[in-house]
C-alpha cells in the first residue's frame, strides 16, 4: 500500500511540471499547406518578432495564423482550490489558431504555461505546427 501511495505523489507531482498541450486537426485529412499569414492578436512584439523570424508569412495567402497569448492568470474561484494548492493551475497560456479563407478552424495549438510566455514557448509552439502543417 505504501509503494502506491508513493507511486500516486510522484505521478500527481510529475503533472505539475507538465505542460498541458493541446492539438487540434479541423481538417480530417490533415493536410499540409503551402503558406500562411500572420495575425497577432492582441498585438504583441514579442510573439510577431519571434514568428517573423522563424517563418516567411504572406499577406496574400488564404491560411490565416493567429497568434495569442496569456500571462499573469489568477482565478478566485473555490472550483479550482485544489489545482492551485498543487501548483498546477496554469497562469497563462500560448495560443495559435489556423484558418482558412472562409474563416473556418483549420489547426489549432493550444499549451497552458506555468510561467510568462518566452521566446522560446512561441518557437517551440511554432515548430510544433510546422511538423504538422507545412
Amino acid at each position: 500500500m505504501k509503494t502506491l501511495y508513493s507511486i500516486f505523489i510522484l505521478l500527481l507531482l510529475s503533472g505539475c511540471f507538465e505542460h498541458n498541450v493541446t492539438i487540434n486537426f479541423y481538417n480530417k485529412k490533415k493536410e499540409h499547406i503551402s503558406c500562411l499569414r500572420l495575425v497577432v492578436f492582441p498585438p504583441d512584439e514579442m510573439i510577431n518578432s519571434t514568428l517573423q523570424s522563424l517563418y516567411d508569412f504572406d499577406p496574400s495567402c488564404p491560411y490565416e495564423l493567429q497568434a495569442s497569448k496569456k500571462s499573469g492568470i489568477t482565478c478566485n474561484s473555490s472550483y479550482n482550490a485544489e489545482k492551485k494548492a498543487l501548483g498546477s493551475f496554469p497562469s497563462g497560456y500560448i495560443r495559435l489558431d489556423v484558418y482558412d479563407k472562409y474563416k473556418k478552424p483549420y489547426y489549432s495549438y493550444y499549451r497552458d504555461m506555468s510561467e510568462k510566455v518566452t521566446k522560446e514557448d512561441v518557437k517551440e509552439a511554432f515548430e510544433r505546427l510546422q511538423k504538422d502543417l507545412l
